[in-house]
């Protein structure tokens, strides 16, 4: 008789994937492993075969000197494993492996005497995976049916440990935030589809998805991630889509999200000002519904060997919600109001998966789809005190998504050796069409009466081209001998972006008031002072302009090795090395980079040797690219020129009318942030420089309670090694700034001629001292403790972590400031916008419950819940002046952390207000208090049926159930917008709140 039993170190599926489990390590992106040992006299005669009973492909291989086996990247599912001695079958059972997660196996043939038997049992499943060294969760569509979960990759990564909401600001209005991971910005995260890089490779800023009908499974990783994984310092997004098997299956589903079942939202208000209290944010009249509909169709094109899996998916949305004419949210309420719609033709989904298995051991897949639409976005005036929607001022049409097309190799060479390949090119396009092109941008920051505001024609905006291409291309080898499974790999991407933009009418207006003895700051120093006695009105015209068509080339390599030193202790160990490239309009590279060799170190050990508990750790560095807005920026030819003037009025579309320079000269009026002659290494990239880089440090540990109940715990340290920004101060290339690490020396050349040539003899080095930047800071320390409960009925997760998020720059984007320029933001654009910074992170949310779960009333009614309980964000209060005009510490824009109390003794006596007298409020970073704690619960519920032989299913979700509303972001500019001394009334008004109750109702039928 044989024996075949389940390693207790290995994680069932219906585990791993209830309840957000650390996730195996060194699994690649689309594959997972089944590895067994057998024990018996002679090796040599046995044989395994792994069987996909779905599409009947079959792997052989031998069984080695030491009685292990290996079947290396699998597609995901579930296996026959069978034993056969000298080709006769003596052992049988299942394996089922999920997205990265692997299975092992161990089949026993000797009794204590050492004679072969035949009797079979089976141990029980630990809930331990004794392999794993990273972090984060894997999900199947199982689960996500089960439960509420919003139909958006954000919701998906959510429910993993250590990842919190960022800021709104960074998404459409009621389409979601994006995540938070480790205390990273949102802007440091990757995504991947069926292998595919599908981030948004311009800013980082969100990535490309595919219906949820489409995914067959989710892989969120939080940390301590292979070799494999680069180009990112926050987290990794990892999915999956469904294949065609050997029966054809065909499934329709709807889902329909009704506005007439979505509440109210919040309302904001000013503090006084020439107009009283005053609207600043209305979104008691947003609306939003969707209906979209899927009709999928999957199964053998020819049987055992070519296979389909293929979906459209129609969608109807309308999204309607109060906005601001001026683009400044700042400092702008709430006067337009936007209805956006998309449907039919102009908003499908269309996508196809096909596999053919050339032979057992090498395999094709093809995997595209596209998701353009055009969406309609129609703006009217808006009465955001009194709720009135006015006259339609403008019509934008909206061009979103593109089209995906990838094709895959895998081949098993031998038994130890595998190799597979990917080629793929995304496109996406975020391009805005207005149809008034006759109105500014227009911006009233003065407070006088409502009747003498300024305000434009039409809705004002930019127009221009915005599209990216990303052609990627990836080689991995994997060889095992031994104690050890050795991967090798190499990939490469080439991202193209096409970006112009000019401002509508080529102006962009904003009114302003300015305290008496309060400054405008210049390039030089000191542009104006109002040596007036009195406030003075003037008006700022910036004109952006330019852009073009560039490229970025990445390439990295890898190698890792992960070593079973002992039956109870393994460790994996990898070295990753990245370059990266950035072109701008003329094809001259102007930022070049080849980083570090960076470890990718792990272990794993079971205390026990019984696969019920396990300690592990890992370290690792992991790097950031050089975005694609930075090629725009710095080297696609945009000038960016500000120019102040007094001004008697005004003209019908809002344009400023009797305009004179305000210091009465044109040239010393201006500040020239950029200009049209594009960046050069030379100038724009310090010799020194390193690009943006974090190390983390994470110890954890995990062990089975009892057959249901499992427990882990799990401390994680990340700081920024290397921090890579451009700094704008007198020492910088006048240009277009220049790129360094904060904190340390530098050395480049200055085009302050505007040329796009090196002037002769300005190469120089520059100390730390001279720059007077503080070194970067940012660190994120985290204590996670995770209970997850597997019974027969039920699965829950409960995930508790405190985590601290400190130092002076958050990272990729600024998110309290809403400024999405990474890698170029405000920081460290000069000394005087540092001082202060040093403070606990936007993205700092001290204390996280996540508790979410599932349970089957009956077979046939299945009820989910999914809540989190988290503490708010820290606040601050920004100013428009520093208090001193020298240029080389404070220059010509950026919000500091001081605020001008209009008091200028005459100390000195020479009857002027001299810099050095005026008073100043140091306000640091996080100084200000918190947003309130929010809490979130929903609720919904999975009734399946039979219908004429269909099964059916009625699903119900219930978003935000208790309809709580906490105030999630909200202004934190206390001064106006370059107006030192006027205190700005929207000051600590709310821009967001929780998203009101919603409620989705789908069918899905099945054939």
């Amino acid at each position: 008789m044989h024996m075949t039993t389940f390693k207790k170190s290995i994680s069932a599926l219906a585990v791993a994937t209830s309840l957000g489990l650390a996730i195996p390590a060194y699994a690649d992106n689309t594959t997972a492993n089944i590895t067994g040992a057998i024990t018996a006299n002679d090796y040599s005669q046995y044989a395994v075969t792994a069987t996909n009973p779905k599409t009947g492909v079959s792997r052989n291989v031998s069984v080695s000197d030491s009685g292990s086996f290996r079947f290396s990247q699998l597609p995901t599912g579930q296996y026959d494993i069978t034993i056969t001695k000298n080709g006769a079958l003596v052992a049988k059972d299942t394996a089922r492996i999920t997205l990265g997660s692997n299975a092992s196996l161990e089949f026993n043939f000797l009794t204590d005497e050492g004679t072969e038997v035949i009797e079979v049992t089976s141990a029980r499943i630990s809930a331990v995976d004794v392999t794993s060294t990273d972090s984060g969760l894997v999900i199947g569509e199982l689960d996500v049916d089960r439960m509420p979960i919003s139909r958006n990759i954000t919701a998906i990564a959510m429910l993993a440990p250590g990842t919190v909401e960022g800021e709104n600001n960074f998404s459409s209005p009621n389409s979601g935030g994006l995540a938070s991971f480790g205390g990273a910005s949102v802007a440091e995260n990757s995504c991947y589809i069926n292998g595919m890089e599908v981030t948004n490779t311009s800013q980082g800023l969100g990535c490309g998805s595919v219906p949820f009908e489409f995914y067959k499974e989710f892989q969120v990783k939080t940390g301590g991630y292979s070799a494999q994984f680069g180009r990112t310092t926050g987290g990794v997004l990892n999915a999956v889509t469904k294949s065609g098997s050997n029966d054809w299956e065909f499934a329709a589903t709807a889902l329909f999200t009704p506005k007439s079942l979505r509440e109210d939202g919040g309302i904001s208000y000013t503090a006084g000002g020439a107009n009283g209290p005053s609207v600043f944010r209305n979104q008691s009249m947003d609306e939003y519904s969707k209906f979209e509909y899927t009709v999928s169709a999957s199964g053998p094109i020819i049987e055992d060997t070519l296979f389909i899996y293929a979906l459209v998916n129609p969608r109807d949305i309308d999204n309607n919600f109060g906005f601001q004419s001026s683009g400044r949210q700042q400092y702008a309420l709430d006067d337009n109001y936007v209805k956006r719609s998309s449907s039919g033709s102009d908003n499908l989904f269309w996508g196809a998966k096909v596999d053919w298995i050339i032979t057992d051991d090498h395999k094709l897949s093809l995997f595209t789809y596209s998701d353009r639409s055009d969406t309609v976005s129609e703006t009217f005036l808006f009465d955001a005190d009194n709720g009135v929607i006015g006259d339609s001022v403008q019509n934008t049409i909206r061009a979103r998504g593109g089209e995906l097309k990838s094709l895959t190799y895998k081949g098993y060479i031998t038994d130890d050796l595998t190799v597979s390949a990917m080629y793929g090119e995304i496109e996406t396009e975020y391009t805005n069409t207005p149809s008034n092109l006759d109105c500014p941008t227009v911006l009233d920051n003065r407070q006088v009466p409502a009747s003498q505001l300024i305000t434009s024609c039409g809705s004002g905006g930019t127009t221009g081209e915005n599209t990216d291409n990303n052609k990627q291309l990836r080689i991995d080898v994997e060889y095992a001998f031994e104690d050890h499974l050795v991967r090798v790999g190499y990939d490469k991407q080439e991202r193209e972006t096409f970006h112009t933009t000019a401002p509508i009418t080529g102006h962009a207006w904003t009114y302003a008031t300015l305290a008496p003895n309060g400054s405008i700051q210049g390039t030089a120093g000191n542009l104006y002072t109002n040596n007036t006695g009195a406030a003075q009105d003037y008006v700022f015209d910036r004109v952006f302009v330019g852009g073009g068509g560039f490229t970025t080339e990445l390439n990295a390599w890898y190698i890792e090795d992960e070593w079973q030193v002992t039956d109870d202790l393994r460790l994996n160990l990898g070295v990753r090395q990245d370059e990266f490239e950035n072109s701008g309009v003329t094809g001259l590279v102007f930022s070049s980079f080849k980083t570090d060799v960076a470890p990718r170190l792990g272990f794993s050990w079971d205390p026990t040797g019984e696969g019920e508990s396990k300690f592990y750790g890992t370290f690792g560095r992991y790097y950031l690219p050089v975005p694609n807005n930075t090629n725009y920026r710095a080297a696609s030819g945009i000038s960016d020129i500000t120019t102040y003037y007094t001004f008697t009025g005004s003209d019908s579309t809002g344009a400023a009318t009797g305009t004179n320079p305000i210091t009465g000269n044109l040239g010393s009026s201006q500040v020239v942030n950029s200009v049209p002659n594009p960046a050069i290494q030379a100038t724009f990239q310090s010799e020194e420089a390193e690009p943006f880089s974090k190390n983390e440090l994470i110890l954890g540990y995990e062990t089975s309670l009892t057959d249901e109940f499992s427990l882990s715990l799990r401390a994680i340290y990340r700081e920024v090694a290397s921090a890579l920004d451009d700094y704008c101060g007198p020492f910088a290339s006048q240009a277009t700034c220049t790129l360094l690490n904060p904190g340390s020396e530098g050395t480049w050349q200055l085009d302050n001629d505007f040329d796009s040539a090196p002037d002769p003899g300005s190469r120089r080095t520059y100390t730390a001292d001279e720059l007077g930047l503080p070194e970067a800071e940012n660190e994120y320390t985290a204590l996670q403790t995770q209970f997850n409960y597997v019974g027969d009925n039920s699965r829950m997760t409960m995930i508790y972590t405190w985590s601290r998020s400190v130092g002076n720059f958050e990272g990729a984007v600024k998110s309290d400031i809403g400024q999405r320029d990474p890698g170029i933001t405000q920081d460290f654009d000069f000394p005087a916008l540092m001082d202060g910074a040093s403070g606990y992170q936007a993205n700092d949310r001290r204390h996280v419950f996540k508790l979410f779960g599932s349970y089957d009333v009956t077979d046939d009614l299945t009820v989910g819940f999914n809540s989190t309980l988290a503490s708010g964000r820290p606040l601050s209060a920004f100013g428009q002046g520093y208090p001193s005009n020298d240029a080389r510490i404070y220059g010509s824009y950026g919000d500091t952390y001081y605020l001008y109390t209009n008091q200028c003794p005459d100390n000195n006596g020479n009857g002027a207000c001299d810099v050095e007298e005026k008073v100043y409020e140091f306000s640091p970073r996080g100084s200000k208090g918190r947003t309130p704690w929010t809490f979130k619960l929903d609720l919904s519920a999975n009734y399946s049926f039979n219908v004429n032989d269909l099964d059916m299913r009625a699903t119900l979700n219930i978003y935000n159930v208790l309809n709580s509303q906490s105030v999630t972001s909200q202004n934190e500019h206390y001064e106006a917008r370059r107006a030192e001394g006027i205190y700005s009334p929207s000051y600590g008004a709310a821009y967001s709140w929780q998203a009101p109750r919603y409620v989705e109702v789908g069918f899905e039928a099945r054939f």
